[in-house]
């Protein structure tokens, strides 16, 4: 259990993401892309598995901040690769920027040795869990 009550997310399809809250609109989840996440010759994380990582910092920071009643759908991601990543750790920060009635709005900045990796924005919708039964 977090600190808030709310179930821990250990694994994320084999990232290994580890929650750790910074405020109310604002979660890092850190995680460890292995050698098979990547492409030329072993050196270069494939973009999808970048993307994974800011996708999930952006749908764990709304979740939390709406108390794990509501799940999120992606409507629409825009992407900003900014540096390869190699295999190793990195940071994903997950922000809010706006929550509406139906729609979040979200951003994230991926970091690999303290430098920016990748930046992301989103429209989520959210889905109430009892709702959805």
């Amino acid at each position: 259990q977090a600190e808030d009550g709310i179930r821990d997310v250990e694994r994320s399809r084999g990232l290994g993401d580890v929650y750790k809250r910074q405020d109310n609109k604002t979660l890092e989840l850190k995680f460890n892309a292995s050698v098979e996440l990547t492409h030329s010759n072993d050196t270069i994380v494939q973009g999808g598995f970048i993307t994974a990582m800011m996708d999930s910092s952006m749908g764990h920071v709304v979740v939390r901040k709406l108390n794990g009643e509501f799940n999120l759908a992606t409507l629409s991601m825009n992407i900003n690769f900014i540096l390869p990543g190699k295999p190793g750790n990195f940071i994903a920060k997950g922000y809010i920027d706006k929550i509406g009635k139906s729609i979040s709005f979200t951003s994230s900045k991926l970091f690999q040795d303290n430098k920016l990796v990748a930046t992301a924005s989103a429209s989520n919708k959210l889905i109430r869990i009892k709702d959805a039964q």
